[in-house]
């Protein structure tokens, strides 16, 4: 896995997060159900984790945090692949400056002037379309600002109608700023977007927009590696969505197809391909009711996303057959989300490195990072699967382009 220090690479953390744990190679081999000779291969960075499992696990089992263990953040002195880092600590204090303002702290808004409501509404509509289209440094660039206008508007609108407005707003850029941080490697602030979310959501009384809270907090935990957390949140919204499923509201049903993948993600992670698929069901029997490819409070549900999650679970349940024969079972273009493309395309390439593929592992990252760099540079299994190609060295994957992708990474 990439490294941000000399010396400090994935397998450099690996073997000192075991030595602090006093376990040998083989107590961890046998702890996480792993061959002796996996662990040394990690720990000498001959090899790469491909999968989220591996990588929650070994995190579980060393008792750090992933971030850590991945070397997050990936920040680059590179104007190309700066993602927005430096916007960070001003959304951090906005962030919290939320929390408090929820929790009924009032009079500490940074913003001297109330915005109207169509200007923040024309705000948060920039940061949703950005996110969907993978542009994270535009993201970035515009949320610490955002966030504080909301601040200064729940603050000035307490006691008014438009209260109710503010706290909608409040739940959607929040969902925006906890993607945005979860991908740049910064989960502890995630947890704080969705908690405002959470909050606001409560505020509301919307059973909803509490249900979108609880989605966008799977998240969150799905990050984290909190794998059993996502499945009984996930579960708790999903009864409370399911007694209204026999004539539901399109947009009840579109959270109870979202909430369905974020268990169908976890189960996978945590190699309970029965459950996985089962949820995958579950999802897609929403989505064929639906009919249609929705955006529904930015869970871009529908036909399309729940086969991309199809190919997610497959890969993550070592099954690259399968996601190969999946992913060419559907029009990407029918998900209105280059974020999503770029997942999807994340996961293809994976699946044929799987195979032994390198060289359409290669173009099909290539395509996902021509679609959305700062997406696919700063994500952690796109630079392990690039690492992992560099080190097999076939003249083949060098002939579709890996160096050129290795160099805009950043990677040594």
């Amino acid at each position: 896995m990439p490294s941000n220090a000399i010396g400090d690479s994935l397998g450099a953390r690996v073997r000192r997060a075991r030595l602090s744990r006093e376990l040998s190679v083989a107590d961890l081999g046998a702890l996480g159900d792993w061959p002796e000779s996996w662990v040394r291969e990690v720990e000498a960075d001959r090899l790469t984790p491909d999968r989220y499992s591996s990588i929650d696990r070994l995190a579980d089992l060393l008792g750090t945090d992933i971030p850590w263990l991945l070397g997050q953040p990936y920040r680059s002195a590179e104007p190309a692949r700066d993602a927005g880092y430096g916007a960070v600590p001003a959304l951090r204090t906005a962030l919290c400056r939320t929390d408090l303002m929820l929790s009924g702290h009032r009079r500490i808004s940074a913003v001297a002037e109330p915005v109207p409501m169509d200007a923040l509404r024309a705000g948060v509509f920039r940061v949703v379309r950005d996110r969907q289209a993978a542009s994270l440094r535009a993201v970035m660039v515009e949320l610490p600002r955002l966030v504080e206008d909301l601040n200064t508007g729940a603050l000035d609108a307490a006691d008014t109608a438009e209260l109710d407005g503010i706290h909608r707003l409040i739940i959607e850029t929040s969902q925006v700023a906890r993607m945005a941080l979860n991908k740049l490697g910064f989960h502890d602030l995630a947890w704080t977007a969705a908690g405002n979310a959470a909050a606001a959501a409560a505020r509301l009384g919307d059973p909803l927009m509490l249900a979108v809270a609880a989605w966008d907090r799977c998240g969150v935990l799905l990050h984290s590696g909190a794998l059993r957390q996502v499945r009984v949140v996930a579960e708790a919204a999903l009864d409370d969505l399911r007694p209204g499923l026999s004539s539901p509201d399109p947009q009840a049903l579109s959270l109870f197809g979202a909430l369905n993948l974020r268990c169908a993600v976890a189960a996978a992670r945590g190699a309970d391909a029965a459950s996985a698929w089962e949820y995958l069901g579950e999802a897609d029997r929403a989505a064929t009711r639906l009919g249609v490819q929705r955006n529904d409070f930015q869970t871009v549900f529908g036909p399309g996303n729940v086969a991309i999650h199809a190919v997610e679970i497959a890969v993550e349940l070592d099954q690259p057959d399968v996601a190969l024969r999946r992913s060419a079972d559907f029009d990407l273009t029918s998900v209105p989300s280059k974020e999503r493309h770029s997942r999807h395309r994340i996961d293809v390439a994976r699946a044929y490195a799987h195979i032994g593929d390198d060289a359409s592992a290669v173009m099909t990252l290539r395509i996902a990072a021509d679609d959305a760099p700062q997406y696919v540079y700063g994500h952690p299994l796109a630079r392990g699967l690039v690492e992992n190609l560099l080190r097999r060295a076939r003249r083949s994957s060098f002939d579709a382009g890996l160096v050129g992708i290795k160099n805009e990474m950043g990677l040594e």
